[in-house]
């Protein structure tokens, strides 16, 4: 039976909260608590609990990786070219319905690459990404150094550093454990839980510093102290928030001209009154934890950002018909 390919990559979408990178870090966290306040006690349900650590660890490899390239194919040049590499190798092949709705805009072409990219294993990943990306990516993120205005992220770099062979050596080991445990019954293997957190925790340095790094290859030039931070947060905010109102203009003015008039301009400005109200509370909600330090305004900034975009996508799909008829569109 044929697989519904459209199907599954707007499945995806929908089962994660931001659908980017960005979700890897409260996956990560999931996973660390899970460890540390529901495992720490002997007797034999730990020992099997424990094996979920590097199941779930490498299923945030596999999303995490699938959504930088999709991430950087759709950005474009030169990753969208690089990406051809791919079709020219027969890892890729398009068909009528899948040219379809990347026309119609159902899913984009990088969601569509990067989901039928093998994702099998670490070599899996090292070679995608080095074709994306054009260089040779374990290279790249052995090389690469940055200091931002987070400590804790400067610091995990260094880790990453010091440690980089032990780091790619545990690496391979949680695949080669989730395989493991995923596959087989393996009640000859004894788990050990320092293994499984050496593990885990190098997963999550090389996770942090690629994460990093793709930040650095697609924006060279960002911002490194917290001013400069807080004003291109600011500077990103008004430029969704001015596409927000213009989609919202547009809506209107073709809703307007609809041959059956169902669309209520009053109702709708309420919908939207009431969701800058959502959007507002929030924004607080997830700056709540910095509210005394210096990170709170580019925190509630970039959830104000990121919601907006999501209301965005939103109502490109509840009309996408009526905006199929006006020409920017």
């Amino acid at each position: 039976m044929k697989r519904n390919l459209i199907n599954e990559i707007t499945a995806i979408r929908s089962r994660s909260e931001f659908y980017s990178r960005h979700d890897y870090s409260n996956r990560l966290n999931e996973i660390e608590n899970a460890f540390n306040k529901n495992l720490n006690y002997n007797g034999d349900l730990d020992s099997e609990l424990i094996k979920y650590i590097p199941i779930a660890t490498i299923a945030c490899f596999e999303a995490f990786f699938r959504s930088v390239y999709q991430e950087l194919v759709d950005f474009g040049t030169p990753y969208k070219e690089n990406a051809i590499k791919f079709n020219q190798a027969k890892n890729v092949k398009f068909d009528f319905e899948i040219i379809n709705a990347i026309q119609d805009k159902t899913v984009t072409v990088g969601e569509f690459i990067s989901h039928i990219l093998p994702c099998n294993n670490f070599e899996d990943i090292n070679t995608n990404l080095s074709t994306i990306s054009g260089q040779d990516f374990l290279k790249s993120i052995k090389d690469f150094s940055t200091q931002t205005v987070l400590d804790s992220v400067n610091e995990d770099s260094n880790i990453f550093f010091r440690n980089y062979d032990q780091v790619i050596k545990d690496i391979k080991r949680t695949f080669e454990l989730r395989h493991i445990f995923c596959h087989e019954f393996a009640t000859n293997i004894k788990v050990e839980k320092d293994e499984i957190l050496k593990c885990f925790n190098s997963s999550k340095l090389f996770l942090n510093q690629t994460n990093e790094f793709i930040w650095h290859l697609l924006y060279p030039n960002s911002p490194v102290t917290q001013t400069d931070l807080n004003l291109q947060a600011s500077e990103t905010f008004q430029k969704i928030e001015s596409e927000f109102e213009e989609l919202l203009i547009v809506i209107k003015q073709t809703s307007k001209n609809e041959d059956f008039q169902t669309f209520n301009p009053e109702l709708f400005d309420e919908t939207i009154s009431e969701w800058k109200k959502y959007r507002k509370v929030k924004g607080n909600s997830d700056s709540s934890a910095y509210k005394e330090g210096s990170l709170h305004s580019l925190i509630y900034l970039g959830s104000l950002t990121t919601t907006t975009k999501e209301k965005i996508e939103s109502l490109k799909t509840e009309f996408n018909i009526t905006l199929r008829k006006n020409a920017s569109y």
